[in-house]
Parts: C-alpha cells; sequence; structure tokens
C-alpha cells in the first residue's frame, strides 16, 4: 500500500496530466474498497477495444499508473491510504494489445513488458525537451 491519501493522489494525476495534455484528467475513479469486478481481466470486453492511436490521455494515465504501481498495475486498484485507484479498462486494454502490458500468472495484475518501459522513456524523454 502507498503512503498517499486520494487528495495528493488526484492532485499527482492532474499535474502529469496538465504536463502532457495541458488539462487536468477526468479519468480518476477512486474508491474507499477494492474494484473486485475488475480482478478477472478477461471479463472486461477488450474484444471491442479498437484504440490504434495514443493519446496525450493516455499517455499522462499511463504515467501515473506506473509511478503509483512500479509496473505492476492490480486489476482490482492501485491501493493507497484509504482509497483504491482504478486504472482505466480501455487504456490497459490499449497497453496489451499493443504488447507494453500483460497480464501475469495469475491474473489479476498487469505487468509492463520492455516494450512498454521503452514507449514511456520516449514519453519522458518528450517531456524532458518541452
Amino acid at each position: 500500500m502507498l503512503n498517499l491519501n486520494e487528495a495528493a493522489a488526484r492532485r499527482i494525476v492532474d499535474a502529469i496530466a496538465i504536463a502532457i495534455d495541458g488539462k487536468p484528467s477526468s479519468a480518476k475513479t477512486f474508491s474507499a474498497a477494492p474494484f473486485t469486478e475488475l480482478t478477472d481481466f478477461t471479463s472486461w470486453g477488450q474484444q471491442n477495444n479498437d484504440s490504434n492511436n495514443d493519446t496525450k490521455r493516455t499517455d499522462a494515465l499511463t504515467v501515473a499508473y506506473l509511478l503509483f504501481s512500479g509496473g505492476r498495475i492490480p486489476l482490482s486498484g492501485i491501493e493507497m491510504h484509504g482509497t483504491y485507484f482504478r486504472p482505466d479498462k480501455w487504456i490497459i486494454g490499449a497497453l496489451v494489445k499493443k504488447g507494453r502490458a500483460e497480464p501475469d500468472a495469475s491474473g489479476k495484475n498487469i505487468l509492463f513488458t520492455q516494450t512498454g518501459w521503452e514507449w514511456m522513456a520516449g514519453i519522458l524523454e518528450g517531456l524532458a525537451k518541452a
């Protein structure tokens, strides 16, 4: 569990989104309890996820997910002090489809792959040039 409360997490997500996308993130879902309905990746309906293009929103939220999770994103939400931060199903699904992440052996987490980390390095290098 991260020693981070929801208010500070929201500020961090918005700061990342503003740095990358120029506006605060609209996709910040928190809950006092884990998102148990999301614990099975195969039930996420990703067969309908036709995401082909990366967006600044995707980039910003992915930076936040990695910052908070270290690259192991629990499907039930990233646990923080008194709250859980839910990963966006469509963003996670797109990362998996593009080979940037994959479900772990337990099926309860999404792990960033080497390809994903290299993609993230490119995003962060782009910020350094901005």
